[in-house]
């Protein structure tokens, strides 16, 4: 009987565990925002530079052949890139994409920059490999 008791209050206490399991990994999957974004201006490449990351990914962005941008500029690329939401499984090559696409609204839409995606260079670490658009 006793053993009987246990393998209830295992199976009771398992559903327990794995509804809050569930509830943790909606949670992660939902929290792919990017984060640590720092841009500023780089004379070297004649643009912008922001570094920063998606979770495990580390994220290197260049804009080149743009003029130097103020401190409000640099405020509002680096505050929506660190409010990207990728969402999902992560992979390189869709950091990369909605990196570039995100970069790419902000300067045309929201700062009127005319920059074409040429302009915009996106790189990320995955494992040893560096993957770059």
């Amino acid at each position: 009987m006793w053993i009987r008791s246990m393998m209830l209050m295992c199976a009771i206490g398992c559903v327990g565990a794995t509804e809050v399991a569930d509830d943790q990994t909606a949670t992660t999957t939902q929290n792919t925002l990017g984060s640590g974004f720092d841009c500023e201006n780089n004379s070297v490449i004649s643009g912008v530079t922001c570094v920063g990351s998606f979770l495990v990914f580390p994220v290197n962005v260049d804009i080149k052949d743009i003029d130097v941008l103020n401190n409000n500029d640099l405020d509002i690329l680096s505050n929506n890139l660190n409010g990207l939401d990728i969402g999902g499984i992560l992979n390189g090559n869709k950091v990369i994409d909605d990196v570039e696409v995100k970069v790419f609204d902000v300067l045309n839409d929201t700062l009127n920059i005319d920059v074409s995606k040429n302009d915009i260079d996106v790189c990320t670490l995955v494992g040893i490999l560096q993957l770059c658009k």
